[in-house]
């Protein structure tokens, strides 16, 4: 019987949250992929066969961050998790010696498959859709409703709509129903996305215990 090895991936990032999606869009197939290593801000050894960093809010795109990573020289694969870059931006992270670029729109079996082709030597850029990100992030906050927010503070919290429900006295059919809307007004397709969305622009910061 032949043992699959996996792929190790350590995650790189400055907001718990997003390291908590990530892990938890991998956990399935952790017969494949296994993370090894989970860091919160500032940058500690690591070893690993792939690294996701995400360099929201850092300088020149990530640029530093991901050229520090590649510096450890313990992780074979360095490759920058993003919402969305220009080609010109993907080519400087790539020349700067990232194996990869990957877009945070990509589904968990993306994702996961992205990782795997990392780990064989290939080289993988990809660019968030347009239409995945285009509905209200411009200059200003998205229009969402007192309910809205509240509803996505629970689900920030890791509440299932469920709990939901019961935290806000709503049927979970009903709880479905703003949940969907959250996720095209987030211009995201799954939960961890939409926990990672919120995050990065701050929504969840303005509401006590988010």
């Amino acid at each position: 019987m032949n043992v699959v090895e996996k792929v190790t991936v350590a995650i790189l990032d400055d907001v718990e949250l997003v390291v908590a999606g990530l892990k938890a869009m991998l956990e399935p197939f952790h017969d494949r992929i296994q993370v090894v290593n989970t860091q919160v801000g500032p940058l500690h050894p690591v070893i690993a066969d792939v690294a996701l960093v995400d360099a929201y809010g850092h300088p020149d795109a990530g640029m530093q961050r991901v050229q520090d990573v590649i510096s450890l020289g313990t992780v074979k694969n360095v490759a920058l998790y993003t919402w969305r870059i220009s080609p010109e931006g993907a080519a400087d992270i790539i020349e700067a010696g990232a194996a990869g670029v990957l877009s945070k729109g990509a589904s968990a079996a993306r994702l996961a498959r992205s990782i795997e082709l990392l780990n064989d030597g290939k080289q993988v850029i990809e660019h968030a859709a347009d239409e995945v990100f285009a509905p209200v992030w411009t200059d200003s906050s998205p229009e969402l409703s007192s309910r809205d927010v509240e509803i996505l503070t629970l689900v920030a919290k890791g509440y299932d709509n469920a709990e939901i429900g019961g935290e806000l006295y709503l049927a979970e059919s009903t709880v479905k129903t703003y949940v969907k809307r959250l996720y095209q007004s987030l211009g995201v397709h799954t939960r961890a996305q939409a926990v990672m969305r919120a995050v990065e622009l701050g929504l969840t910061r303005h509401h006590p215990g988010a």
